[in-house]
């Protein structure tokens, strides 16, 4: 009995305290990247192109056609909101927070050597934001089931003396749970049928920045080689406020209130290697490498709790908060094989491009090491179980990119369809959320403007908290919208 509740224990505990998980790990190696809004015009189909800085984040060889330096920077405003459904109740939509951002800003250096077979000898610097995490979610309904299930879960087999800090700690001095018996197996105030009024408010901000530094080269044979690396920066903050309150007077609970403040910070390394080839002046084709980035982690969290209850003698209301917590691993992503195939159109009064890119990636080589710091026992199983779960729950997916580009003399009109792929093995690798993209620019001879408005929609499930019966966890629908304008000013230096 003991050693089951030990195992339930630990495997509840570890889920609840540190911030690691599936979710987490699909997070940080799902890549939309930002960039230029020619790049983003084109629905980011721009792998067997070249000349612009959007082409780094997809083959770095598309460097070595700027003819001329430059320097560039670009911004967007975001926005767009999610439409929240509990068990299939009501919808509740909330706005996303509306901000400005900065895209990228880089600089190209160009050189044209003198007796060798290079072409063009090109070195690129600059930040590259790939995924802006900014988010509120809201949601509310009647259903079965309370968190306090959770608590007592966490709690039993385990004396008060041993409980972790950060959930049944604070729901045995909050009165949320209790030993009525001196068994170790708590008790709630609430039974598994009776209905309660749930609600949460979910606030999420960050990003993942890359400095990206490459050379690319082009021959006179019409190859192009190009190598770089990246230095990624991951800043996460989450803000969960859940609560809960009873719906009649048959029991003494009232109502509770459970926030979470969590804040991932980190840096990460990864290579990038590519190649271009150009045929008879018209068929481009790309291929780039992007290594396993390997990320250095650090959580810093902290819980509250606040509980009200009736009894014979009054009511009353406790609150109990956790320690700050903190939480060091690692965390390696997966490579990414873009192949890349384009077409240059030129007519007497047209030009442009038409460009397909393929990316797969296979997230179930997502890896977790959570003892890279310590020896805790605990966190040697949960790092196995959590990149078990990876093995078994993720997949490998591919991500499509299709657009074009259209001159007119000095002025340029794009469009572009993104397809991202699940990582979700339960959707089938035939599953994507797509991304649409609008865009133009002028283009001058020593200074262009572009602009891009960029659609994605997407649909994720979510559970505010985990129990042992998977039938009794509270299903969240999230029906995401996004929206960007982006905009992108450059000089030929």
């Amino acid at each position: 009995m003991k050693k089951i509740s030990t195992i339930i224990y630990m495997i509840l505990v570890t889920v609840g305290v540190t911030a690691q998980s599936l979710t987490d790990a699909v997070r940080y190696s799902t890549l939309i990247p930002g960039g230029t809004a020619r790049a983003m015009g084109v629905g980011g189909s721009f792998g067997a192109m070249g000349g612009d800085f959007g082409v780094l984040t997809i083959n770095p060889a598309g460097i070595a056609d700027f003819r001329l330096s430059d320097l560039s920077f670009s911004f967007s405003f975001n926005g767009g909101n999610t439409a929240s459904t509990m068990n299939g109740g009501s919808r509740l939509k909330t706005n996303h927070t509306n901000e400005p951002i900065l895209e990228n800003i880089g600089i190209v250096f160009h050189a044209r050597p003198t007796g060798s077979s290079l072409v063009t000898s090109n070195l690129a610097i600059g930040l590259v934001q790939y995924n802006n995490f900014r988010q509120n979610i809201g949601y509310e309904g009647i259903s079965t089931g309370s968190i306090t299930e959770r608590f007592a879960q966490v709690a039993n087999g385990i004396s008060p003396d041993f409980f972790d800090p950060f959930e049944a700690t604070l729901a045995y001095e909050a009165g949320a749970i209790y030993d009525f018996d001196e068994d170790l197996i708590y008790e709630t105030d609430l039974g598994q049928a009776d209905e309660v009024f749930k609600s949460q408010d979910i606030s999420r901000s960050g990003k993942i920045n890359e400095l990206a530094i490459a050379w690319a080269g082009k021959f006179n044979n019409n190859l192009q080689l190009g190598l770089g690396i990246g230095i990624p920066f991951i800043s996460f903050e989450e803000n969960k406020v859940y609560q809960e309150r009873a719906l009649n007077d048959d029991v003494e609970f009232d109502e509770l209130t459970f926030s979470e403040v969590l804040a991932t910070s980190g840096t990460g390394f990864n290579f990038k290697l590519g190649a271009g080839y150009t045929i008879e002046k018209t068929i481009r084709l790309g291929l780039a490498y992007q290594s396993p980035t390997y990320f250095g982690l650090d959580d810093n969290y902290e819980n509250n709790l606040s509980y009200a209850f009736t009894t014979s003698e009054g009511s009353e209301s406790i609150s109990s908060r956790s320690p700050d917590g903190r939480f060091e691993y690692k965390l390696t992503t997966p490579s990414r094989l873009t192949g890349s195939i384009g077409a240059i159109i030129k007519t007497p009064s047209i030009k442009g491009f038409v460009n397909l890119d393929a990316q797969y990636i296979n997230y179930k080589s997502n890896s977790f090491n959570l003892t890279s710091n310590n020896n805790d026992p605990g966190e040697l199983a949960y790092e196995r179980e959590i990149n078990t779960e990876i093995e078994n729950e993720l997949q490998s997916a591919v991500n499509l990119n299709l657009g074009g580009e259209l001159a007119f003399e000095k002025f340029r009109v794009r469009a572009g369809l993104g397809m991202v792929g699940s990582p979700y093995a339960g959707d089938g690798i035939s599953n994507f959320d797509n991304i649409y993209s609008l865009g133009g620019g002028f283009r001058g001879d020593k200074f262009y403007i572009d602009f891009a408005f960029q659609q994605r929609g997407l649909s994720q499930g979510y559970s505010p908290y985990q129990v042992i019966d998977e039938e009794r966890n509270q299903l969240i629908v999230n029906e995401t919208s996004i929206n960007k304008v982006i905009f992108t000013v450059g000089f030929k230096l």
